[in-house]
């Protein structure tokens, strides 16, 4: 649309100058009017060419005006040609630096696809790996678990080692004890064939119940008690008067001292034995040793100690046998659970010979199968006796 103006415009223009080129032209020609001493005819020659120069020079001043793509074609030319070889030169070098670049991009993607296929095969090596460190960590369990078995089997060789060692050494210190009791012994057999033996090597000559945690002062008369005692014990398994002022019984000094300070030390009832350390016979003075024990209770009155079925009727075993048995077993518990037996015997008591026939008796006059059960008669400490009620019936059970 704007072209078609712009045509219809240079159209009108020229017709203009066209017009008003004539008319100066006819006018100059009627009146004969010349221009620098020309002759009137070249006058009007030159007003219309004159006039040719305008059309053409304000056509392209309208041009110019009018549109910058006109004006750009007229005085740019040579300019834009500079721009265009710049810009062509540019698009060389721009095609080759593109040409260039593809290339390192061809080699960059088969370097990619190179790591690529080298990541693949580090990622599988990864997973054989890691299965071959779940294997390797399995057997490293196993082994473990071996090397743990085998250092407990170590520890328990080495305790049975020790064990063995200690029981070496104790053996040879007993060997050696053995030796010197077989010479006291021999001693003591020379002695004994020409006097009577009054107390064996461990035999108990008293033992009394000690309260701890006294004075001092009362631990004194505690302990001379124990001692009087002791020698009082002595003088009747001798036969003499009660009232006789002899001191059959010696303790050392060291170890009454020793009680006397544990006794201070100890909190509440304790038990010390007066023990004879060597065979004694009549005539010689009776050397003792102390020991301190805890005196707990170990059976409460009526605590139900052992029970067991008795065949009356089996002959392979005696009323009197099958009830002394009942007794040992009933001594052998009572040793388990803390009640001293005495070092000679092994007992932790006695019972009255009428009260054990009378027991028997009852047995048989019951017959069948009979179930026996001892009762701690009154509160049995460590240091007993263990005092026993009966008690039997009639059972179906079997034994």
């Amino acid at each position: 649309m704007f072209g078609i103006r712009l045509m219809f415009l240079l159209a009108v223009m020229g017709g203009v100058i066209a017009f008003i080129a004539d008319k100066l032209g006819s006018k100059i020609g009627k009146k004969r009017l010349t221009i620098f001493g020309l002759r009137p005819h070249k006058t009007s020659v030159l007003l219309t060419v004159l006039s040719g120069v305008l059309i053409s020079l304000f056509s392209v001043g309208i041009l110019a005006v009018s549109s910058e793509s006109a004006r750009t074609a007229l005085f740019g030319m040579e300019k834009l040609q500079k721009e265009l070889t710049r810009l062509n030169a540019e698009k060389v070098t721009a095609e080759a630096e593109y040409t260039k670049a593809m290339e390192s991009l061809k080699q960059k993607n088969e370097a990619i696809a190179d790591l690529d296929r080298k990541i693949k095969e580090v990622n599988a090596a990864k997973t054989e790996a890691e299965r071959h460190l779940e294997s390797a960590n399995t057997s490293l369990s196993e082994v473990r678990g071996q090397y743990q078995a085998t250092q407990g089997a170590l520890i328990t060789a080495r305790n049975e080692v020790e064990s063995l060692t200690a029981a070496k050494d104790k053996l040879n210190e007993e060997i050696g004890e053995l030796k010197t009791e077989t010479e006291e012994l021999q001693k003591g057999l020379a002695v004994m064939r020409g006097g009577q033996m009054l107390y064996r090597s461990g035999e108990v000559v008293f033992a009394g119940i000690l309260q701890g945690g006294l004075a001092a002062e009362e631990n004194e008369k505690q302990m001379k008690w124990l001692l009087e005692s002791a020698n009082g014990a002595a003088i009747n398994r001798v036969g003499l008067k009660p009232d006789s002022k002899a001191e059959l019984v010696w303790a050392p000094r060291d170890e009454y001292d020793k009680i006397v300070e544990l006794l201070q030390k100890a909190k509440g009832n304790v038990l010390v034995r007066v023990r004879c350390l060597a065979n004694t016979v009549l005539g010689q003075p009776v050397l003792c040793g102390m020991e301190v024990l805890p005196n707990k209770l170990v059976f409460k009155n009526g605590t139900k100690i052992h029970q067991k079925v008795l065949d009356m009727d089996d002959k392979n075993v005696t009323p009197d046998q099958a009830f002394m048995l009942f007794l040992k077993e009933v001594n052998q518990k009572s040793v388990k659970e803390g009640v001293l037996p005495d070092p000679m015997t092994g007992k932790v008591g006695n019972m009255n010979a009428i009260t054990m026939v009378e027991t028997v008796n009852r047995m048989q006059k019951m017959g069948g199968r009979i179930l026996l059960k001892a009762f701690a008669d009154g509160d049995i400490t460590t240091a007993g006796p263990v005092q026993l009620r009966l008690d039997l019936e009639k059972t179906s059970a079997k034994p």
